[in-house]
């Protein structure tokens, strides 16, 4: 029975098992936008989140946790989920260097910037319920969202899979009561053209309702070729999302949610960092002009094409004193990029991926409700819940100029092979418990189980003609698999895998000073599945490493001072991670690419901080917003080879840790790097905003914002490069808007990074090859007008 047939057969199933068993619930995993407070009645942006398998108000739960609702998106011109980091302290969300439709999510230090799916990120993030394993198009945009919810810290016990830095959980919209339609467009600078709607029916009045959605955004591009003169990096990305609601009876709630991604963008613009000792040098003697840095050469097609469809369903049955929930999760992802790795106008490092990826993913919790009880059991909360995951995915790359390269007579191409499977299966449980009116303890268990297939043919087929430029030269999946198979039987491809179990546990007490200010203090784990490199080419190389954990110990206090006016949130925290992952890039004359990637685990780290929310309405026109993010993350070990194999006249000794023989006769030596500073951490990140409504009465009302974010000196790669040192920056962002009367027309101008800060937003070493250097968005600006009808 194939993937696909699976998948299907086992929503069927849940979803008849939850229809039989009882009538059911509203739908708390993505809380409709009518129950939720909305931020301008409240004032200070009160969001329902659900966090802890509940609808509860942001100020209630005893977590470090920052939302952000429609209205709140709206006002600071969020785009995708890279506009959130400078309003969250301590979280950095950058595009992937290399895949824009990706993001490389970092919090309190730990975050991860790859793309390949043989690896996980330390940050999960889910749609509606549904965790997202792909690292690919995980670049959410903002439009029809009821609420972001940023989690920051391990989830262990309440995220579906587990996540070992925090989480980052988007919801969509569900349909309201009535007939409707939003629409919205931009324009802006750099080609800037984004056309969005949204249509909403009901159907049957309380008993059926549809939500459609189209997104287009497009742009040019703020990159130039200096070839030719054209713009690079731009995007075309389509979105379609429709969601029904069906209530047959009072007590059951079936949401189904389906979405399509077509995204034809470009590959982001970046250019060399000049390094004479690597081979762009040496050989090509390129080396990058100083004609700015938004000025690049580019003589390869740089095309990145991602096609993914996601069906999510979550359905809620009432038994009275218990409530069942099922959420089901279909997420397929194929994408075909072409890339100019060495980032110059010399043909030297393109390559070409293709790649598909399956997820299919259940999970089912029973949830109490005792609200009607006069007992002590109704200050209990319970959850229980089972969680199971299965994802594959396949990987050929094609490089047109190796092995050329490295033997000039051979004068062919080459491809590769790589494919995982992946079985995650869990059950959890979650108790909160009243001990008295103001006093709350929270506990919570989790056991995982997981198994990973790995599948690697380093040697792969060569190609011909040598230095193709187009996509019919490179082969299928299916004809790559196919290779694969006889390598295998050869010896030249291998398969690796392991079964693991881990148990995570999470506790927390809160407490009411008053009704309006709450402290608490928990502690919680989480971990990470340990990874294979899917760039190896030997066992010694592909791992898998071992798992990496993190345990949690966090407090703070949340409360509203003087009848709301004031709001303060302050958290601090120590997490102590262990077997952090890391891969190595070098070169290897014996695989037909000449190059690979080591996975290793590197070491352990220590991150302590602080974060300050804090929002002051003197007036009710009024508002000013801060937040504060203080961090000093450290390695407590760091013993690993990060600089690649060498050789040596005897064979060598590590100081720290091991010696790894390969087979062409070089070794990975294990160096102490323990001074090193965790990537994209640094120890100040800041935001200053404030917001003013000037009041037009019938003709509706003027809204004026300003923010300042502010970050100190970080670094963009784990070696701590000099030429990916960044940060001790100021950027600025605005807007100036108008909103009718009746809310429903509005219009606002918009700018972000005014002062036109120029800065180095990734650095990508390739060992000896060269070094990809990308930096930020410089000044963008643009009109977005909105009507609702």
């Amino acid at each position: 029975m194939n993937f696909r047939n699976q998948i299907l057969l086992a929503g069927v199933a849940s979803i008849a098992t939850l229809t039989y068993a009882a009538p059911a619930m509203a739908q708390d995993a993505a809380a409709p936008a009518d129950t939720t407070e909305t931020e301008a009645d409240s004032g200070t942006d009160e969001i329902i989140v659900t966090a802890r398998f509940r609808n509860e108000s942001l100020q209630d739960v005893p977590q470090a946790i920052s939302a952000f609702g429609e209205q709140t998106l709206a006002k600071i011109a969020a785009r995708d989920i890279t506009d959130l980091a400078p309003s969250t302290p301590n979280v950095s969300i950058q595009p992937v260097a290399t895949f824009s439709n990706s993001a490389a999510i970092f919090i309190r230090g730990l975050g991860a910037q790859g793309i390949e799916s043989t690896e996980e990120s330390p940050v999960g993030v889910s749609i509606d319920g549904v965790y997202v394993t792909r690292p690919v198009a995980t670049m959410l945009d903002t439009f029809d969202l009821d609420r972001i919810e940023v989690l920051r810290g391990p989830q262990g016990t309440s995220f579906g899979k587990n996540s070992l830095a925090g989480g980052i959980a988007a919801y969509t919209k569900n349909p309201g009561r009535d007939w409707g339609v939003q629409t919205e467009v931009t324009v802006g600078n750099y080609g800037r053209m984004d056309a969005r709607a949204a249509v909403n029916m009901p159907l049957i009045r309380d008993t059926l309702a549809v939500r459609l959605v189209l997104n287009k955004e497009t742009y040019d591009g703020y990159f130039t070729n200096r070839l030719n003169g054209k713009k690079i990096g731009g995007q075309d990305r389509l979105t379609l999302r429709g969601t029904v609601v069906f209530t047959p009876t009072d007590n059951l709630d079936i949401n189904l949610k389906a979405f399509l991604v077509r995204d034809r963008s470009s590959a982001p613009g970046g250019d060399t960092a000049p390094n004479r000792n690597q081979l762009l040098w040496q050989v090509f003697r390129f080396e990058e002009p100083n004609d700015g840095a938004y000025t690049i050469g580019r003589d390869f097609p740089a095309d990145h094409d991602t096609d993914q469809l996601g069906l999510i369903s979550n359905i809620g049955l009432d038994m009275g004193s218990w409530q069942a929930k099922s959420i089901t999760g279909y997420i397929e992802t194929d994408d075909f990029n072409d890339s100019d790795f060495d980032q110059s106008e010399v043909f030297f490092f393109p390559t070409f991926r293709l790649q598909s990826h399956r997820q299919f993913s259940q999970e089912l919790r029973l949830q109490s409700d005792f609200s009607d009880r006069t007992d002590a059991l109704s200050r209990l909360s319970l959850v229980f819940g089972g969680y199971f995951l299965k994802q594959s995915f396949e990987l050929a790359q094609a490089f047109p100029t190796l092995p050329v390269l490295l033997a000039p007579t051979l004068r062919f191409g080459s491809e590769d092979f790589v494919a995982q499977d992946n079985t995650a299966k869990a059950l959890f449980a979650q108790a909160i418990y009243g001990i008295t009116d103001r006093l709350n303890i929270t506990l919570g268990v989790r056991q995982s189980w997981e198994s990973k297939d790995y599948f690697r043919d380093p040697t792969g087929v060569l190609l011909s003609p040598a230095f193709f430029s187009t996509r019919a030269t490179v082969k299928s999946l299916a004809e790559m698999e196919a290779i694969a198979n006889t390598n295998l039987a050869a010896g030249k491809a291998f398969k690796l895998g392991y079964n693991r179990d881990r148990m995570t546990f999470k506790a927390g007490l809160d407490y009411r000073l008053t009704d309006d200010v709450m402290l608490y203090a928990g502690f919680s784990q989480g971990y990470k599945g340990g990874g294979f490199g899917a760039r190896s080419a030997t066992t010694s190389t592909a791992g898998p490493t071992e798992d990496n954990t993190a345990n949690l110990f966090e407090a703070g206090i949340k409360g509203d001072f003087f009848d709301r006016l004031l709001r303060l949130n302050l958290t601090g925290f120590v997490t102590k991670f262990k077997q952090l992952e890391f891969g190595v890039f070098f070169p290897n004359p014996n695989v037909a690419s000449g190059q690979e990637t080591a996975q290793l685990n590197i070491g352990s780290a220590t991150t302590k901080g602080l974060e300050l929310e804090a929002t002051l309405k003197p007036t009710q026109n009024f508002r000013l917003s801060a937040n504060v993010g203080y961090l000093d993350a450290k390695y407590t070990s760091f013993c690993a080879d990060i600089d690649g194999p060498s050789a040596f006249p005897t064979p060598p000794t590590s100081t720290c840790g091991d010696v790894t023989a390969l087979p062409n006769g070089t070794y990975l030596v294990d160096i102490d790097h323990t001074g090193k500073k965790l990537v994209r951490a640094p120890k100040w990140q800041t935001q200053l905003s404030a917001e003013y409504t000037i009041p037009l009465g019938s003709a509706g009302n003027i809204n004026l914002r300003g923010a300042m974010s502010y970050r100190s000196t970080y670094y963009s790669t784990v070696a701590n490069d000099l030429a990916g040192k960044t940060g001790d920056f100021t950027l600025v962002d605005g807007s100036i808007g108008w909103e009718s009367e009746d809310g429903r027309f509005r219009a606002m101008v918009w700018g972000k990074n005014l002062t036109n800060k120029t800065y180095v937003a990734a650095l990508t070493p390739t060992a000896q090859f060269f070094t990809q250097r990308f930096y930020n968005a410089p000044r963008t600006f643009g009109l977005t007008l909105g009507a609702s009808f």
